[in-house]
């Protein structure tokens, strides 16, 4: 599906520059609206232009969850406000998805300014230890729950510092998101945990 949408400059060099910078990382853009404590579809909406650009609070979050140390990392050294239609496709390829974003011109044709592309979605069953990582991140999520880390509500980037400060080898989002689901109470009502927070804000992680 190609949407479009009116960017300034400076925007869409934001956005390409998260874009990017989340696939280097690894992350699919489920995993970063997991990090950033947004819904689950949000990071591919903004990048689809379903949703509006990301706010201020976005860009700070979405910062740590890429660990650049300074948020002006992710900003174009000049601000430039000029408006630009701006077309997206999102297609998928020999199991990648690939990204095409063009700038529309007044006469409705298309200059492609760039293309990215990223393996699909990853699955449980695409991991061949996936059961051992995750049985291992949720020890590691019992021992914090039981020890009263929960007590100040969390961010789901702060739980995921946390856990891959504590244990020897890198842990991705994508299993830390699939733990913190059996320890919520969102999905089980007997569970530890519950979801804080509102469409407008980040969601954390608090004891209840």
């Amino acid at each position: 599906m190609k949407t479009t949408k009116i960017l300034t400059v400076f925007q869409l060099e934001i956005l390409y520059r998260i874009i990017l910078q989340r696939i280097a990382k690894g992350y699919t853009a489920g995993q970063l609206a997991f990090l950033i404590g947004a819904a689950s579809q949000y990071v591919e909406e903004v990048e689809a232009f379903q949703r509006p650009f990301y706010t201020s609070d976005d860009l700070h979050r979405i910062a740590l969850a890429l660990e650049e140390e300074h948020l002006q990392n992710l900003y174009p050294s000049v601000t430039d406000n000029d408006e630009l239609l701006i077309s997206v496709q999102k297609t998928e390829y020999k199991n990648r998805w690939v990204y095409t974003y063009c700038r529309v011109d007044e006469q409705n044709e298309e200059e492609v300014l760039f293309m990215l592309r990223e393996d699909l979605d990853p699955t449980h069953e695409d991991m061949p230890d996936g059961d051992d990582v995750l049985a291992i991140v949720e020890d590691t999520i019992d021992v914090l729950t039981r020890s009263g880390y929960f007590y100040e509500a969390k961010l789901p980037i702060e739980v995921f510092q946390s856990i891959n400060k504590l244990l020897p080898t890198y842990i991705s989002p994508f299993y830390i998101q699939l733990a913190m689901a059996t320890f919520c109470r969102e999905y089980d009502f007997e569970a530890p945990l519950r979801l804080v927070g509102s469409e407008k804000s980040a969601y954390r992680y608090e004891e209840c």
